[in-house]
């Protein structure tokens, strides 16, 4: 016959670890799902572009990702939201990013990466227009642009930097664009904000 002497401390220990392992395991990952985001496509499979207008109604810094929520009107006049995904908090701090970038009310032009979701989207780039007259805006742009692209390039002979992005990290960059320069960016590249547009 064999006697075992198990210490209770050991005992609980065990339990402990397993019902870990089993919430580890067993327990629904959101991490997962987050990632989920499907952009729209053309027929041929190229993302789809879009450009927002309108007035800003949110920003915030925070994680999973970053949002920025702007109300825009469509064709018809009605205004819908557009919820905008940004890079995670910890990331958009590193570059630069700040709560008082952009505010409720600030107006604002997108160019966007639609999601087959309704009303969400990645941002691509983003127009901060200026709050008084003859005050130039912000351009600040990310997904999809960033980089030694031809828009990156033909931007930066352009445009001074904002000075405000650490462009070391190569993921978003901040540019002034006062009304001269936006006038003549748009006779050189037309349609909406087509100077970030392939």
């Amino acid at each position: 016959m064999i006697v075992r002497h198990e210490h209770p401390k050991l005992r609980a220990r065990i339990f402990v670890g397993l019902l870990l392992g089993y919430f580890i395991v067993g327990w629904p990952q959101p991490a997962v799902s987050h990632h989920s985001f499907v952009s729209q496509t053309t027929p041929d499979g190229e993302q789809v572009v879009q450009v927002v207008e309108g007035p800003v109604r949110i920003f915030k810094i925070l994680n999973p990702h970053g949002a920025l929520i702007i109300d825009a009107v469509d064709a018809a006049g009605n205004t819908e939201g557009w919820l905008l995904e940004l890079s995670p908090a910890a990331q958009l701090r590193r570059e630069g990013w700040a709560e008082d970038m952009v505010g409720p009310g600030d107006r604002v032009s997108a160019s966007i990466f639609p999601s087959v979701t309704d009303n969400r989207a990645r941002l691509r780039a983003l127009l901060i227009h200026g709050k008084a007259e003859g005050e130039p805006g912000r351009l600040l742009v990310s997904y999809g642009i960033r980089g030694d692209t031809p828009i990156m390039r033909r931007l930066r002979e352009r445009l001074p930097v904002c000075g405000t992005i650490d462009q070391s990290y190569q993921r978003t960059e901040c540019f002034l664009i006062d009304t001269d320069a936006a006038a003549a960016l748009e006779q050189e590249f037309p349609g909406p904000m087509g100077y970030v547009q392939p």
